[in-house]
């Protein structure tokens, strides 16, 4: 409906006018129709370059040094073999089921997994993180877990895997540069069900780094992109998961403040002494100390997204 002060007598003719209400309907227009023009996979590209500029290492780096990565399982233990339950709880698994887990770092689902499932290719890049995986299966005497030493994008579906799989899962290792591609290899490989977990606004890694990056590195910190930009890809790849939001908390314990840098270091980027001591100061206002020890508070919004690749 048009209201009278939108229109105006002209030669005897009405002429609509481009009034508030009418200018307003056709910004909406063009900003939906923009919004969906986005590619929301070049978008990912684009965030994921930024974030490697800033100077933070790949995630396959930082794990290539087996201590590090044994600490990691280590506070997996402590701190993560609830969360693992759950994530297995909430998995459409059967005894037959034949899995594959990408980043499965050293076994923090792959090894309480393989104990239900007929098989779990793991696909894991770090060097470290191997060394460990294959420590814990030989511990928990599982020999139902096939290694695969590469970067998902790096792998070759046919001559690296052994697909069908029933379920895909990628827990909090979605760090590829082109995600799109890395769905689409998924789909390729699964027969059943396709897991992603992401994170959804920033971490508290995300917090402390865009605070001391520009101390550290002389220039600002981007951090990953996150689950929103993952929904709006699935969104146009026609693919319409289901999503559950939940919060995760971790208290990481250290005996002193060299032990908390040594742990740091690499995700943090240091190279030079200097940044180590700017680091130190840091930390010792952040850290949360008792008993004699610093305590690492971390807490993070998480999202799993997940559908079935056989429903249509």
């Amino acid at each position: 409906m048009i209201r009278s002060e939108e229109f105006q007598i002209i030669n005897g003719n009405a002429s609509i006018l481009e009034g508030p209400t009418i200018r307003q309907d056709t910004r909406k227009r063009e900003d939906h129709m923009e919004y969906r023009n986005i590619d929301w996979g070049k978008v990912w590209i684009e965030q994921m370059e930024q974030h490697l500029q800033s100077g933070k290492k790949e995630k396959t780096s930082i794990w290539e040094d087996k201590e590090s990565a044994k600490r990691f399982w280590e506070m997996s233990l402590k701190d993560d073999q609830k969360r693992a339950r759950e994530t297995i709880k909430g998995l459409n698994i059967t005894s037959q089921s034949h899995v594959l887990d990408i980043g499965a770092g050293p076994g923090t689902l792959a090894i309480p997994l393989s104990e239900k499932v007929k098989h779990i290719t793991a696909v894991e890049p770090s060097k470290g993180m191997i060394e460990v995986l294959k420590e814990n299966m030989s511990e928990y005497n599982r020999d139902n877990i096939s290694i695969v030493k590469k970067r998902w994008e790096d792998i070759d579906i046919e001559k690296d895997l052994d697909g069908p799989y029933d379920v895909v899962i990628a827990s909090f290792s979605l760090g590829m540069p082109d995600i799109r591609k890395a769905i689409e290899d998924m789909r390729a490989v699964a027969s059943g069900y396709i897991y992603l977990y992401w994170f959804a606004g920033d971490t508290s890694w995300d917090m402390h780094s865009k605070e001391i990056w520009p101390l550290l590195h002389g220039r600002p910190y981007h951090s990953t992109p996150k689950c929103d930009i993952i929904y709006n890809l699935l969104y146009q790849m026609a693919i319409y998961p289901n999503m559950e939001t939940f919060t995760l908390g971790r208290n990481d314990v250290y005996s002193s403040m060299d032990e908390v840098i040594n742990d740091v270091a690499n995700h943090f980027s240091l190279t030079t002494e200097e940044q180590r001591k700017i680091l130190e100061e840091y930390m010792e206002k952040k850290l949360r100390k008792e008993n004699g020890n610093y305590i690492y508070d971390s807490r993070s919004t998480r999202v799993k997204m997940w559908w079935n690749t056989q429903k249509k």
